[in-house]
């Protein structure tokens, strides 16, 4: 069971009806959570990261590895019903592999699965850069996670999709994140998922949750972080798909090219 944490009994925003308060109390939320993040020179201060642990998704518990880079290169190698997975982004574009739906390396060309990978590889944290990226941030007011008192607030990206962050009234950290996912286990329309996050340590200054849990539909994914590095020296071909193989003598083979697989060409 999620710990519960006491309601603040002090009042953190400003009172409604208060001139300009909407974005000053929005102002007050970010800079709250930034704090309880590590800060954001700290989080500034990152070039990269790799984290490493155990996924669990269809009941089946394997290793999981994520590498993030600066410019929002990400790659996340994981394990889906015995069968190897990717998830990732280079400077080109949004790229993945996965048994059941691509299960070669294949570009990612449309939504909604272009606009998901895109989302996952945001670069440290959404709310220190959210103005940057064209991201409105509104505070909602008073919550609560499973009697767990938040302060809730909602993310707004440029493409209109939502997030609702609940954040903990006490620490100003995640509780959950809800958003609106396409999962193709399940069918084609949209549905929410809330990611759980939990296990917050302090790793050279920067606090990072060891414990996430994913809940959409029918379905449960769970990360659980065994070893955080920063600032890694990353390759960039890791966060390249690899090349496509060569073709064989019964598929009529030409040279085979250096790109994957685009997954808007519906011959892919």
């Amino acid at each position: 069971m999620r710990p519960v944490v006491p309601l603040l009994t002090g009042a953190l925003l400003l009172a409604p009806g208060a001139a300009g308060a909407g974005e000053i109390e929005a102002a007050a939320a970010v800079q709250r959570y930034l704090a309880a993040r590590g800060g954001a020179e700290r989080w500034r201060a990152l070039d990269s990261l790799e984290i490493t642990g155990t996924y669990a998704a269809f009941s089946f518990y394997q290793p999981f590895r994520l590498i993030r880079e600066r410019g929002d290169r990400y790659r996340l190698d994981y394990v889906v019903l015995d069968s190897p997975a990717v998830r990732a982004r280079d400077a080109e574009g949004p790229w993945g592999r996965d048994p059941l739906l691509f299960p070669e390396a294949t570009r990612i060309a449309e939504d909604p699965y272009k606009a998901q990978y895109e989302r996952e590889s945001i670069f440290g944290l959404v709310l220190l850069d959210a103005e940057s990226r064209g991201i409105t941030v509104e505070v909602l007011g008073e919550g609560a996670v499973e009697g767990r008192p938040t302060t809730d607030i909602r993310l707004t990206f440029p493409d209109e999709r939502e997030e609702i962050w609940h954040l903990d009234a006490e620490t100003w950290l995640e509780v959950a994140v809800d958003a609106q996912i396409i999962d193709h286990t399940q069918g084609p329309q949209p549905m929410r998922r809330r990611t759980f996050y939990d296990d917050f340590r302090d790793v050279d200054g920067l606090v990072l949750p060891f414990q996430v849990d994913h809940e959409f539909g029918a379905r449960l994914e769970t990360m659980t972080v065994e070893r955080v590095r920063l600032d890694p020296d990353l390759d960039d071909a890791e966060f390249r798909p690899p090349p496509a193989p060569e073709p064989t003598e019964e598929e009529g083979g030409g040279p085979a090219g250096d790109e994957p697989a685009d997954a808007s060409d519906p011959g892919s």
